[in-house]
């Protein structure tokens, strides 16, 4: 049984295997729904299998076929985003979610956003918009396009994740089955049947670690944290994204994008931080 000391543990480590997508994604020519639909099949055969080690009967209901969608259509369009434009754009511009998460309270959980709430939606909007802005050459604006839609179903997967009837495994394991009916756009690609050996082996330990190691590293931590505490530790992953794609890829990023970048994460810091506190004096 994991103690909920650990939760912000698993979270974190999800965060770090999740910021090793861009590099995992530009190091190879394979486009973003072959790489998503490789790494999906991986976890769905992990996540089959954790169910069936806990003797669980799958009953799936709305909440958790609505976050399986969520964990299918977050991963594709983050794949797609990091294809597209830098690691740090699409990094930074999905954790725009708490974003969206704010508006679902409004709108699902009829909860209207605080005064500090709309501010930090404002200054969200300009981050991202400086981001956005700051790499727009070629096809940089679909990836930015993808990475902003790959954040509301990111919002989703944490909202629904702690709704009544939820259980992130099993919408883990619902999620991941849609890849399956991707497998024959996968086996017919004519880049992915021109994939060496060399290639294959490290497709495949990238997949593992940085797609179903996070995902699992989530599902099991956000079962003890709370939505505002994972998406704070969750931060870590804008941080060290662009970093690692910098250091081994040489990939750069514009000043503009810096800028969007810093406004983004210090802002998300503070909302959270002080989210925390509430929660905290509410106790």
């Amino acid at each position: 049984m994991i103690s909920e000391k650990y939760g912000p543990v698993f979270i974190f480590l999800s965060a770090f295997l999740w910021s090793l997508s861009g590099i995992f994604t530009k190091s190879v020519e394979w486009n973003g729904v072959c790489l998503a639909t490789l790494r999906g099949i991986i976890a769905f055969f992990v996540a089959l299998a954790l169910v069936k080690a806990e003797k669980k009967e799958i009953r799936i209901n709305k909440v958790m076929a609505l976050c399986a969608l969520c964990y299918f259509a977050q991963g594709i369009l983050f794949m797609c985003a990091n294809k597209y434009t830098t690691a740090g754009n699409a990094t930074v511009l999905q954790n725009m979610s708490p974003l969206y998460i704010i508006l679902m309270n409004a709108l699902i959980n009829k909860k209207p956003p605080t005064k500090r709430e709309m501010i930090v939606c404002a200054v969200l909007f300009l981050g991202v918009g400086l981001a956005f802005a700051g790499n727009v050459g070629g096809g940089a604006v679909l990836g930015n396009i993808f990475a902003m839609l790959s954040a509301l179903f990111y919002a989703g997967v944490f909202f629904l994740s702690k709704q009544a009837g939820a259980d992130p495994i099993e919408s883990l394991l619902l999620g991941n089955a849609c890849y399956l009916f991707l497998i024959p756009v996968m086996v017919t690609d004519p880049v992915v049947l021109h994939t060496s050996a060399r290639e294959w082996a490290f497709l495949l330990f990238f997949a593992t670690f940085s797609g179903i190691g996070a995902w699992l590293c989530f599902a099991v931590g956000i079962k003890y944290t709370t939505a505002l505490q994972a998406g704070f530790i969750a931060l870590a992953e804008p941080v060290m994204a662009p970093l690692w794609t910098y250091i081994f890829l040489h990939e750069k990023i514009s000043t503009l994008s810096l800028v969007g970048f810093a406004i983004v994460i210090i802002t998300l810091l503070v909302y959270n931080v002080s989210a925390i506190k509430d929660h905290s004096g509410q106790e």
